[in-house]
């Protein structure tokens, strides 16, 4: 089977209204500066642009992060043709909704249990947890 999945990985976000949202969108930005995985631009997925939708479309290990049960991301995603393996709720995780501010260090223990049961599934997963692509497991 011929896949065409990239290795690294992507991270998609809610960034609505609610501190939850922001939170959410905080996170992915965190996951991006510290190198962990590229932020892809959710609005342009929704908007329909084809290089976000392809850019998506085309990694295996796409982190998605809703700021409350609406999964208003996962959602745009699944809209879009995408369906994403690793799915997050902050709201499920610990973070009130609505709230106007998320505490830093709610933020920095989020971050680090989003990094751990998105190495757990991929531990689950069909390939290598050393994220090579091309080591099946049988």
């Amino acid at each position: 089977m011929d896949e065409k999945f990239e290795t690294g990985f992507l991270v998609v976000s809610c960034s609505g209204g609610s501190g939850s949202g922001q939170a959410a969108n905080d996170l992915a930005r965190e996951l991006d500066r510290s190198g962990f995985a590229r932020m892809v631009c959710l609005a342009g997925i929704g908007a329909g642009l084809e290089e976000c939708i392809a850019e998506a479309s085309n990694v295996r290990d796409l982190i998605v992060i809703d700021g409350c049960e609406k999964a208003c991301s996962q959602k745009l995603l699944e809209k879009a043709g995408i369906k994403p393996l690793h799915t997050f709720c902050l709201t499920k995780m610990g973070v009130s909704c609505p709230v106007s501010q998320v505490d830093p260090e709610l933020l920095d223990r989020l971050r680090k249990k989003i990094k751990l049961l998105f190495g757990q599934n991929r531990a689950d997963g069909k390939y290598a947890v050393c994220g090579c692509d091309s080591c099946p497991r049988e």
